[in-house]
């Protein structure tokens, strides 16, 4: 008898149903040969031999003296696998095909002191083609072995760090709170708070950009002077305003060809919804997942953007077949001919565990699904039909416009075949909106439709257009831009196969960074603002305190990934890894440990960043039930009931430091009516209503 172990209750039926194993029973199902079981996740988890609750007792630093012991609430299904174990001749190991899929076999297995012969199913997809070719095609359960050292060396060595930089910096501390800190959790949140910290902290400039404005054959354009002015310049509008004509000094044109995007992996998925539409990261893997058991994606949790060469083969058909799911705006035309499709995305030696995003055969009734089942399922559709259509190609074209001493540029673009950008149908708003290498960055022009232009040429001088502007400061994080920051540990990197590259040392991994930002959330080290994510006055007061420790540090954390994936390729040993976590726990505690008692509080910290007092131009204002003010003597203070509504303490913050308040929503008249105004903040420090102008 060969007893199979799948990762949930409908996983296991699933592959129960497949191969034959029809019988129902408690905790598994039986037929043709097989007992099919399940775990419901992890059901083994890791513990520590003398590690108490009373941390004062425990001498720090802990060691890595592990036991494994079962989850609370599941001795009864530990003791079914237990026995089909016992009964078996062979184990077929169905967990996912991933690291943590082997670390949940492993520990269950160790745990048993289990020694039956495993092998394991290793497939992308729940369909039932995938599982009868993954149970024709059983892998030795030895090859993974360098996989359950990796997900065993970063179980242990989250615990290893996490707890004893926690227990040592919450005893140093003393004051009551736990400060949490974590071997990923910890960097992240620095990243959080310095952006923050920056942000608020910035001191915006004005600056002014010069325009030149012109026409040829009634096609107005303008172009742009190469240097921003930090102070308005008329020297430069008084040179040009009286010239009649202008010089085209030179112009070039280039042809862009522009690939195809790469399939979506799940970073790159979750980014994407979160921008978007909105979708966090965790509800976007969610969502995948349920996809994935409903045999309608392969598998979520990949770090992969390729496919290999026998899964291209599949493509034209996987094609054929997602086009009768109805998307509105999807052009699949260029598909109706049997094109040569691209392999911009063809690599079997960049895919990891698992290869690239992709719908399976089984197309779903879209009626059947929910609403943001629908949002998620169709990104996946209409990437796999950008991926393989053919390159979108441009003119682009520069030229420089010289008008007396100052030369001024502009830039023009042609499409000439919009090949895979022409798969939705966008605006150009939402086109630029939806291109991730124009996420962060600034273009040096404006892209302007151009007329055709010959160098040497005099055109019309339309006159000088100045444009003032701000400095602005690096914008707070958002799920998405977060994502894309841990992906590549900070690495500013526009390409898409830069980014690629850099994931091997990235903040944690696909299938844990949406855990990390919840895990932030749940513990109340930040917020979610709209879509900004804020950290609380716990998060900056743990960041005072780590922000120049080595715990705190992107880069630390992203050398640990890359050597863990060096762990799970066999070229790093667990042991060596592992000796080196437990050296620089060793450190961090003795660092920790030394913390000084008179650390800022929550409050402290919060209070630095709070405006000062309009007023008096000294104190840092606060907060309190009723509004916002100053001390004492000075007696400033802006009350938080404005007609029958009260504002947030952003509202009032804004009203100080804006002097004034966004829309707000519900305010109530004398005569009882309901209206939206902003809160303005007058000269003499007094408020008053301003309404927007209607049209």
């Amino acid at each position: 008898m060969k007893a199979v172990i799948a990762e949930k209750p409908s996983m296991g039926k699933d592959i129960a149903r497949v191969i034959g194993a029809a019988s129902g029973r408690d905790g598994y199902m039986e037929g043709n040969g097989y007992k099919v079981t399940w775990a419901y996740g992890h059901l083994v988890e890791l513990a520590h031999k003398t590690a108490t609750s009373k941390w004062a007792n425990d001498p720090l630093p802990l060691s890595g003296d592990f036991i494994l012991q079962p989850k609370p609430d599941v001795a009864k299904q530990v003791n079914v696998i237990k026995t089909l174990f016992n009964e078996a001749d062979e184990i077929v190991v169905a967990t996912d095909a991933g690291r943590e899929g082997e670390l949940i076999f492993r520990y269950l297995y160790c745990y048993l002191g289990c020694k039956k012969p495993f092998r394991r199913l290793w497939i992308s997809s729940l369909t039932d083609e995938a599982i009868k070719k993954g149970f024709s095609n059983l892998k030795s359960g030895r090859e993974f072995d360098n996989l359950y050292f990796a997900a065993k060396a970063r179980s242990e060595s989250d615990w290893l760090v996490g707890v004893n930089a926690t227990r040592a910096l919450t005893l140093a501390v003393n004051n009551g709170e736990v400060f949490s800190l974590g071997r990923v959790q910890t960097p992240t949140l620095a990243v959080i708070c310095k952006r923050y910290l920056d942000n608020k902290n910035f001191i915006s400039e004005p600056f002014w950009s010069v325009f030149l404005e012109t026409e040829k054959n009634g096609i107005a354009f303008k172009a742009k002077y190469g240097a921003n002015f930090k102070a308005k310049s008329e020297a430069i509008r008084d040179s040009i305003t009286n010239l009649p004509e202008v010089l085209v000094k030179t112009v070039e044109t280039k042809e862009k060809k522009e690939a195809p995007p790469l399939l979506y992996d799940l970073t790159g998925l979750q980014k994407a919804a979160s921008k978007k539409y909105g979708i966090t990261p965790d509800v976007t893997l969610k969502i995948c997942q349920s996809l994935y058991e409903n045999k309608y994606l392969s598998y979520p949790r990949t770090g992969s953007c390729y496919i290999p060469d026998d899964v291209f083969a599949t493509v034209p058909n996987l094609i054929k077949q997602c086009k009768t799911f109805k998307i509105p705006n999807l052009n699949t035309s260029f598909y109706d001919a049997n094109p040569a499709l691209s392999k911009n995305c063809v690599n079997a030696s960049k895919v990891t565990d698992h290869h690239g995003l992709l719908p399976t055969e089984n197309i779903p009734d879209s009626e059947k699904l929910t609403k943001a089942e629908c949002t998620i399922y169709t990104m996946v559709v209409c990437r796999l039909f950008e991926a393989f259509h053919e390159k979108c190609i441009k003119d682009v074209t520069s030229a420089v416009i010289t008008a007396g001493d100052y030369d001024f540029n502009a830039k023009g673009v042609v499409i000439k075949q919009a090949g895979w950008r022409e798969v939705i149908k966008l605006s150009a708003k939402e086109r630029e909106e939806n291109d991730e290498e124009n996420e962060a960055s600034e273009t040096e022009g404006e892209d302007v439709n151009l007329p055709v232009l010959l160098a040497g040429e005099n055109l019309p001088n339309r006159g000088i257009e100045m444009k003032e502007g701000k400095t602005k400061p690096s914008p707070l994080f958002t799920d998405a831009t977060l994502l894309g920051y841990m992906e590549t540990a900070g690495k500013e990197c526009t390409d898409e196969h830069e980014r690629e590259a850099m994931k091997d040392c990235g903040i944690g991994t696909p299938a844990t960074r949406d855990a990390i930002i919840s895990n932030l959330l749940d513990k109340l080290y930040i917020i979610r603002e709209k879509k900004k994510l804020i950290p609380t006055g716990k998060a900056l007061a743990t960041y005072d305190i780590i922000k120049e420790k080595a715990i705190g540090s992107a880069t630390l954390t992203g050398n640990w990934e890359k050597q863990l994936l060096d762990v799970q390729k066999g070229s790093l040993s667990y042991d060596k890894f592992i000796c080196g976590i437990e050296e620089f726990a060793k450190q961090l505690t003795s660092e920790l440990s030394t913390v000084q008692v008179s650390i800022k509080s929550q409050k402290q910290v919060m209070q630095e960043l709070m405006p000062l007092c309009p007023k008096c131009k000294k104190q840092h204002l606060r907060l309190f039930e009723k509004g916002i003010g100053c001390n004492k003597e000075c007696a400033f203070v802006a009350w938080r009931s404005v007609a029958q509504k009260k504002l947030t303490d952003a509202q009032l913050i804004a009203l100080i430091e804006k002097e004034k308040t966004p829309v707000i929503k519900g305010f109530t008249s004398k005569a009882g009516k309901l209206f939206d105004a902003r809160v303005v903040l007058k000269p003499d420090l007094t408020t008053c209503f301003e309404f927007d102008n209607k049209k």
